[in-house]
């Protein structure tokens, strides 16, 4: 049996994260939850490698993200970076920093629709896991926060994309002023999109993802998504044109012409949850 490189409790490589099918949504489980799910080398391998899978399988519209036990994710393996900070080298501290990198990458670059269900704490680098996807769920029980600077550390990579989700200034007082905020409050400043009680994450993140599913036509959600990614930030005249060119691309994709031409024989848009490909893979 296979096993990652964590310090403490030892958890198997194969069960760190848990891999579940619901209808078209891939629901992806950090499992290790005696130590509130940190982002731990092997964690943030499983979770880059089951991202890839799932952008490659046709029959995944959706990745759900969740948390084992009590919490989402508690963010860095603080165990494991002590071991690092104390005893590895620069080259040692890349590569750890390089697999985060590659995991966050995979996962902001993701062409499926990605939906994190949050309960428990999402602290520090397990905030910016959750606020990496496109739609956060919370609980009224969750607790995020950006608590690097309490502990001498930076909060590097997930400072990168904060602002495609909230405000400049309100992206520098999270970073800055590391207070813990309930799911409401993180609803209020839009740190997460919508509020359940506690248990209901999961369930809620689900039935967002296939009405979301059913609305959106996949290969416009994806194109939609590369265009956010690649526009946005950039000056005016170089967003517009490369709007351009992915109105261009997207008007010679099949569904569009399904989509189109179901509107004018019926004035209805198609339910893209039942448009399935042939080759979707069990």
């Amino acid at each position: 049996m296979e096993f990652g490189p964590l310090l403490g409790t030892i958890v198997p490589m194969n069960d760190i994260l848990l891999e579940d099918r619901h209808g078209s949504n891939m629901v992806l489980t950090l499992n290790d939850p005696d130590r509130a799910n940190p982002l731990s080398p092997a964690m943030a391998t499983a979770l880059d490698e089951a991202l890839q899978r799932a952008q490659e399988s046709t029959g995944v519209r959706a990745v759900i993200l969740a948390g084992a036990g009590r919490h989402f994710s508690a963010g860095a393996d603080l165990a494991a970076l002590e071991k690092i900070a104390t005893g590895g080298d620069q080259k040692a501290n890349q590569a750890d920093s390089q697999v985060l990198e590659c995991m966050f990458a995979t996962l902001l670059d993701h062409p499926k629709l990605t939906v994190a269900a949050v309960d428990g704490a999402a602290i520090a680098g397990g905030c910016g896991l959750a606020t990496a996807c496109d739609f956060v769920v919370t609980s009224r029980a969750a607790r995020f926060s950006y608590t690097e600077v309490k502990i001498g550390f930076i909060p590097a990579l997930v400072s990168t994309f904060l602002t495609r989700r909230v405000s400049g200034q309100v992206a520098r007082k999270l970073l800055l002023d590391p207070e813990i905020l309930d799911g409401e409050s993180a609803v209020a400043i839009g740190l997460a999109d919508e509020l359940v009680e506690p248990g209901a994450a999961l369930d809620r993140a689900l039935q967002l993802a296939d009405a979301i599913s059913r609305k959106a036509s996949p290969s416009a959600l994806t194109a939609t998504k590369r265009l956010l990614n690649q526009a946005v930030g950039r000056d005016w005249r170089s967003a517009l044109r490369i709007a351009a060119e992915a109105n261009v691309g997207q008007r010679m994709e099949s569904e569009c012409r399904l989509g189109v031409r179901t509107f004018l024989e019926s004035k209805t848009t198609p339910d893209w949850l039942a448009e399935e490909d042939p080759r979707d893979d069990p």
